[in-house]
């Protein structure tokens, strides 16, 4: 482990400190003390954290993952049909969406630093999906950064990612012929990725033409001017969920002009960010 010294040395020497709070916790240059805020542990409602005593010199960015999963989408997983994924009561209490974003930070001097944030449950997947094509589900979760003050702007980056962990497919109708009646049949199929959350489309007054994974509302802003010693949290709330194609046997999918149910695959969020 680190000494005090060879972490005060390291960390003065450079602009930007990635510290997982397994790192804050059990030691290397989070063992400083002082000179960080100690994170980050919830609070009531209302609070997302408390906070020691605010450390001067820096700041953290902090991402808190409250999405949920879409009990349609954890039943259908588990069932024969979605491969018979098992996870225990706890497991599945603690279910969180792979979620992934890129922090943009700009210094006052001009400089610019890009930090991607992931956080959520790597396990929850189609079973017999082949982890490795995806390396970011076995990687261990990002979700705070402390940077050195002098902060002009914090940015969150679009687009914001979600895991979909389910092979889904689309249809397209056949037309009906004199000899055989309509019916549907793949056109495409997907195997489990991240796909980009979309804002919702909208008109000059804010008038929802297509509703998507975001609302206008609720996308993530940027933070300008942040006083040293502040935590900014960007907090995400929403549901992982998929449409079903019921007509098919009430599989993962879409009939492909069904533009509604294309546009919400990935699930429902909301973005708040914060400055304590």
């Amino acid at each position: 482990m680190p000494n005090r010294s060879d972490c005060q040395n390291r960390c003065a020497s450079c602009r930007f400190c990635l510290l997982t709070v397994a790192f804050l916790v059990f030691g290397g240059c989070g063992s400083l003390g002082p000179g960080f805020v100690d994170l980050l542990e919830p609070a009531g409602a209302g609070d997302p954290f408390t906070t020691i005593e605010n450390a001067p010199g820096h700041i953290i960015v902090a991402f808190v993952n409250k999405a949920e999963v879409d009990e349609r989408l954890l039943s259908y997983l588990e069932s024969a049909e979605g491969g018979g994924l098992v996870l225990s009561d706890l497991e599945k209490r603690a279910l969180r969406p792979r979620i992934r974003f890129r922090v943009l930070i700009t210094f006052a001097g001009g400089e610019q630093q890009t930090v991607e944030f992931i956080d959520g449950s790597g396990r929850f997947v189609q079973p017999g999906f082949n982890a490795e094509s995806e390396p970011d589900l076995n990687q261990n979760k990002l979700d705070n950064a402390v940077v050195t003050c002098e902060v002009a702007r914090v940015e969150i980056l679009e687009p914001v990612e979600v895991f979909v962990p389910v092979v889904w497919t689309v249809f397209d109708f056949v037309e009906p012929t004199g000899l055989m009646p309509g019916f549907f049949r793949p056109a495409l199929q997907f195997t489990p990725r991240f796909e980009p959350l979309q804002a919702d489309e909208v008109d000059v007054d804010l008038n929802i033409l297509l509703r998507q994974n975001v609302g206008i509302r609720d996308r993530p802003a940027p933070v300008d001017g942040p006083l040293c010693g502040s935590l900014i949290s960007v907090v995400v709330d929403g549901v992982l969920s998929v449409p079903f194609f019921d007509q098919m046997g009430g599989v993962p999918g879409y009939e492909q002009a069904d533009l509604a149910s294309a546009a919400v695959l990935g699930g429902r969020y909301e973005f708040r960010v914060s400055v304590q």
